[in-house]
């Protein structure tokens, strides 16, 4: 699955979770420019990721997650591996 496919997903989650619009969130959105994504905010996001996903997603993989990028890029990953299996 490419990330492009996932924007709207992931602007969703991102917009639910953080209480913000979607369209406020881009790549380059950082954890310090989300007033809401702070440690707590980071785990609800990891579990609205794995519930609408449905994948795993490891500690050093949610460790990776400092940027919208980055999530995108670890939901594409997990997803590509569970499509293959």
């Amino acid at each position: 699955m490419r990330e492009t496919n996932l924007d709207p997903a992931i602007k969703a989650i991102f917009g639910q979770v953080f209480e913000v619009r979607p369209e406020e969130i881009t790549n380059q959105t950082r954890r310090g420019d989300l007033e809401r994504w702070d440690s707590l905010g980071h785990l609800v996001l990891l579990e609205a990721l794995r519930e609408e996903f449905r994948i795993e997603i490891e500690p050093e993989q949610a460790l990776e997650m400092e940027t919208v990028g980055d999530v995108k890029r670890v939901v594409t990953t997990l997803l590509n591996e569970k499509d293959s299996r």
